[in-house]
């Protein structure tokens, strides 16, 4: 038992080291093209790898589709859970910046957790809740310094979108183990990545009319490729295989270093300085996956 809990909390690090690598690359893709447009291109590195991860895993046959009900589900569940969970996401982004935007929407454990103890069952123990609150107030730590300027109404819509993206995560967490019960995992990831990849486009369609699609480098296509390889599809895969192992909750909580990792790749690679109260964060981080393990 404690072996294959162990082994759950690995696949859900790992998941977050490639939802932290991921970003590096996405800052240079903001550089060519929108918010929707870097949604739409990063799926081509998405669909190509679980194309790959399912042809050698279960062989061509399994490309068939399932029956159309567990079809419909997991293109709403994964819509839902990325597309529109990652657009709220952005807008909050917009409106709140950085700063706020970050600490308040990494703070999505706190729905999982009771979440999958009303729809899953799932027991919640004392040490998960103070592991959660060690990693939001890391991740509080991590954000940068400084308020939103914008006025009173941008900053109450700004929360609104930033809770509707983490209730759209909490909804695909809870959802995804779910259906991994009924879908083998390389099925089921592929068969989100073509729902992804078509409601991403059609989003940059609505959006943006695909302005910009053209000037983008080969380069830059392959960048952002990767990073949608990296974040959508390995990482998703570690993460739904970690489920296989431990509570969603547990799984959820240690996911969430993701900011934390990413802050360690962008002194790095980025050249960004270590600032002591990032060094704070880091410690109550730290704190937290310790004490999810115990």
């Amino acid at each position: 038992m404690l072996t294959t809990q162990w082994l759950g909390y690995t696949f859900a690090f790992l998941a977050a080291v490639c939802w932290s690598i991921a970003p590096v690359l996405y800052r240079r893709g903001v550089d060519h093209v929108s918010y929707a447009g870097l949604g739409a291109v990063r799926c081509s590195g998405y669909i190509a790898t679980t194309a790959l991860f399912l042809f050698f895993t279960m062989g061509p046959s399994a490309f068939a589709p399932p029956d159309l009900r567990t079809l419909a589900s997991i293109f709403a569940c994964s819509l839902i859970w990325i597309v529109l969970g990652d657009f709220f996401y952005f807008s909050a982004i917009h409106k709140l910046g950085v700063s706020i935007c970050v600490p308040i929407t990494s703070a999505y454990p706190l729905l999982v957790v009771p979440a999958s103890w009303i729809f899953l069952g799932e027991r919640i123990s004392p040490m998960v809740l103070l592991a959660a609150a060690l990693i939001v107030a890391g991740l509080i730590f991590l954000s940068p310094k400084g308020g939103n300027t914008e006025g009173r109404r941008q900053i109450r819509s700004g929360l609104v979108v930033a809770f509707l993206a983490m209730t759209c995560w909490t909804f695909g967490i809870l959802t995804n183990k779910i259906l991994m019960q009924t879908v083998p995992v390389p099925q089921l990831e592929w068969w989100r990545a073509v729902s992804v990849t078509a409601g991403s486009w059609v989003m940059f369609l609505l959006v943006d009319r695909a302005r910009g699609l053209g000037k983008i480098s080969l380069r830059a296509f392959v960048e952002m490729g990767i990073a949608g390889a990296l974040g959508l599809a390995v990482g998703n895969l570690l993460f739904t295989y970690s489920l296989s192992f431990t509570p969603v909750d547990i799984v959820s909580c240690i996911a969430s270093v993701r900011p934390f990792l990413s802050a360690i790749f962008a002194t790095l690679v980025l050249r960004e300085r270590l600032t002591p109260r990032l060094a704070g964060g880091i410690v109550l981080v730290v704190g937290g996956i310790i004490a999810i393990t115990l």
